[in-house]
């Protein structure tokens, strides 16, 4: 039986169209980076001498992080919430009545397809982004790939996080716009508050949301950091900004199993 349910998980999750449509809008925004990369090659190109030496551009895989978390999410939630819409969700409780199991295969399979997706995205951008710019010496585009490895592996590994956050929530409140609100609203409201708050809570708070825990986890510092005097030294070393990661993770997971322990459905 505990093979049987990460594989009934893996055939529900490939099988639903929702799965398709997510995975494809991630392939579109990889595209869409690839164009972007062409127009920053074309924008360097007819710049003169002075004109590129103060050029700056966003690297086209940190461009897509944030659209993949947003998909992986909404995966998340839909492996929920989508069997709550159709009422499967009483059947598969009633087949295998072990909530807890279905919760842990579900958790594992869809963090499985989040991690190679957030993966893939990020190193397929890499490489294709500097395959279009090719020797064009543009800063933000000439970072070896050891330079940027634990960058775009912080990056998948977000999105793992996100995609569990989604189906934490989505277990929780059973409704797909109400789980996707409110990953969305911690994901792009939130910090946007936290950056308003006074010094140094502003920091300390900025620091512990996935956003910074991602650039702490490669020692980079966090954003909220720069916001002010009283905020200085405030920020996470890579194990704990990773610790802070996994607890997100254990906290929605947690939440999902109280809540379906708790109900009949």
């Amino acid at each position: 039986m505990a093979v049987d349910v990460p594989a009934a998980e893996w055939l529900k999750l490939r099988t639903v169209r929702s799965t398709w449509y997510v995975l494809a809008v991630v392939a579109v925004f990889v595209v869409l980076a690839a164009v972007f990369t062409l127009y920053v090659g074309s924008l360097w190109d007819g710049l003169p001498p002075e004109g590129r030496l103060t050029l700056r551009a966003a690297r086209p895989e940190q461009i897509i992080l944030m659209p993949v978390q947003i998909c992986m999410a909404v995966l998340g939630v839909l492996s929920f919430t989508s069997e709550y819409a159709t009422g499967m969700a009483r059947t598969s409780f009633t087949v295998l009545p072990q909530r807890g199991a279905v919760l842990a295969s579900r958790a594992v399979v869809v963090a499985a397809v989040a991690f190679t997706v957030g993966q893939a995205s990020g190193f397929i951008t890499f490489f294709v982004s500097r395959l279009i710019i090719g020797d064009r010496p543009i800063p933000d585009f000439a970072a070896p790939l050891s330079q940027e490895f634990p960058k775009i592996l912080a990056g998948g590994l977000s999105v793992v996080v996100l995609a569990m956050i989604g189906l934490g929530v989505g277990a929780v409140l059973r409704s797909t716009a109400g789980a996707i609100t409110a990953v969305v609203v911690y994901l792009y409201v939130f910090p946007r508050f936290a950056l308003l708050l006074p010094d140094p809570w502003n920091a300390r708070i900025g620091s512990v949301l996935l956003e910074d825990l991602t650039a702490q986890a490669t020692g980079e510092p966090p954003v909220a950091v720069g916001l002010g005097d009283a905020a200085a030294g405030i920020g996470l070393s890579p194990p704990a900004a990773l610790a802070v990661m996994f607890l997100y993770v254990v906290v929605a997971l947690a939440a999902a199993a109280v809540t379906l322990a708790r109900r009949d459905v």
